[in-house]
């Protein structure tokens, strides 16, 4: 990656070349798009991409990044007091918010994500940044699942992370018509219904 630019126009020239670049991919796919049709799309020369970038794999990557600035920014704890743990409704409440918040993430720019999901399997320091991005959540269950001293604590995180993935994935890149508000609803039962029947297995 090229060094950020410090003047103020040039980091305006370097954050429209970005947003154009996440129009570009989301609407041309990646194959399509290149460093020519994004400088197009933002209004500079082609010269002007490659300034501040290396290539379109290069562009790929610092939008990968700029999400992943957003996860951490704006994840919501996901924690429970101790006077909660006992609360089906309040366990609910945090699964709800926990589906909610990757949905957002996904459903602001499905076409772009699916790009990004394309190319991680063969670009390894772009699979870096977003595993980066899913750690961060994970994390956060992690600490969740700690708290109420389950055993197997990994492996209940990584089945709730999948399950969770699982229903947010579908419901964007499958393009079906069921109501997203029903689907988080539904999916909050199953996960809590899974993670109540682990507690209680442990009492």
């Amino acid at each position: 990656m090229k060094p950020m630019p410090t003047q103020a126009r040039a980091i305006r020239k370097r954050e429209a070349l970005l947003d154009a670049a996440e129009l570009e991919f989301a609407d041309q796919g990646y194959e399509l798009t290149t460093a020519k049709t994004i400088a197009a799309a933002a209004y500079v020369a082609v010269g002007t991409f490659y300034q501040y970038f290396e290539n379109k794999n290069d562009i790929l990557r610092e939008i990968a990044r700029r999400g992943l600035e957003s996860i951490r920014e704006h994840l919501p704890p996901f924690s429970l007091s101790a006077a909660d743990t006992l609360s089906a409704q309040r366990l609910h409440a945090l699964f709800v918010r926990a589906l909610e918040f990757v949905y957002a993430y996904h459903a602001d720019k499905p076409e772009l994500h699916q790009v990004l999901e394309q190319r991680r399997s063969v670009d390894p320091e772009l699979g870096e940044i977003m595993r980066q991005g899913e750690d961060a959540l994970r994390d956060q269950i992690r600490l969740f699942v700690q708290s109420f001293n389950l055993p197997t604590p990994e492996i209940v995180t990584h089945n709730l992370f999948a399950m969770g993935e699982g229903i947010v994935h579908r419901q964007v890149f499958d393009q079906n018509s069921l109501p997203p508000e029903q689907v988080i609803e539904v999916g909050a039962s199953m996960l809590t219904a899974y993670f109540n029947q682990l507690s209680n297995a442990s009492d």
